[in-house]
């Protein structure tokens, strides 16, 4: 219980618990039974084969557990034991930037398949909601510092990853400009306190992947879409899941990413977006059940299995 409330307020402040160097922010680690691994301590995947599973905000690792009664643990377990994955868990400050969050990733990824080198053939990304941005953000940066990693991804799935922005944290920012307007101590109580929400809150307005898409800007400045388009890594496949809370309803998608955002559509900013078959919209899950459920895992092994 601690745990969760820990994950939940470096969502919400994590960027100033980095600030200030507080002993409760998350630094970035592989976990395994709520404990910290370094990649030095793992043994060398026995099949070649790696799984990293990164949560969304405010979350940890055990986001992906399946609820009660299901068993068989979460996605990283059935994949282990059906497909042969070695499966690495990330914990992560999830209010820092996510283009920092990125950096980070991209520079684990690339230390641990240094150790292991020619024992990691292939690595399998599973990110959700922020998470899925927190990978794309890797994968681009890794190419642009020419990491090895990189061409060793095969697949990434992305699980409610808010491509187009989400619309919470755009409703948020319209009010806080309205709040600002009345200029009443009321109203500056109001949006001052909504405005110390984490710089990664705010990053998931539009979706912003990279430091550009920030850097020199009012964090809070009216709805100004400042991002700059990035493509998709080239060499992978990316499989993207969506969610629809109501059956039918997907202009409301899974009650917290709409589906438009969710399949990454957007005329003219995503540059080789999936599509096809690689989108699958299923309905009756909402943002949470996206992490684990049997249906969605079901879809997982079925595109990593496609190609082999």
């Amino acid at each position: 219980m601690v745990e969760h409330a820990i994950s939940a307020l470096n969502g919400w402040f994590g960027d100033y618990l980095s600030q200030t160097d507080n002993g409760l922010q998350q630094p970035m680690a592989f976990y395994r039974d709520n404990r910290p691994v370094s990649p030095e301590d793992f043994e060398a995947p026995p099949t070649g084969k790696v799984c990293v599973l990164v949560h969304g905000l405010g979350c940890n690792e055990s986001l992906w557990n399946f609820p009660a009664p299901h068993e068989g643990g979460g996605y990283g377990e059935l994949l282990e034991r059906r497909r042969g994955y070695m499966t690495l868990y990330l914990r992560f400050n999830t209010g820092l930037r996510i283009s920092n969050n990125g950096k980070q990733l991209a520079g684990l990824l690339e230390r641990f398949c240094a150790l292991h080198d020619a024992a990691v053939t292939e690595l399998l990304l599973i990110g959700h909601s922020v998470g899925g941005l927190v990978i794309r953000s890797a994968c681009h940066q890794g190419v642009e510092r020419g990491h090895d990693w990189v061409s060793r991804v095969r697949h990434v799935v992305y699980l409610g990853s808010p491509h187009m922005g989400a619309p919470l944290e755009k409703a948020t920012n319209v009010a806080t400009n309205v709040l600002d307007r009345f200029d009443t101590t009321a109203t500056r109580v109001v949006s001052d306190l909504l405005n110390t929400r984490s710089s990664g809150v705010k990053d998931l307005r539009f979706g912003n992947l990279v430091e550009q898409d920030w850097l020199d800007c009012d964090p809070d400045e009216l709805m100004n879409d400042r991002r700059i388009p990035i493509p998709w890594l080239a060499t992978a496949r990316h499989h993207l899941v969506v969610g629809q809370a109501l059956a039918g309803a997907g202009a409301l998608g899974d009650a917290i990413v709409r589906e438009e955002s969710a399949a990454g559509r957007a005329h003219g900013s995503q540059p080789g977006a999936p599509g096809g078959s690689d989108v699958q919209v299923i309905p009756g899950l909402d943002h949470l059940a996206l992490a684990r459920h049997q249906i969605v895992y079901e879809h997982i092994e079925r595109w990593v299995t496609e190609d082999g």
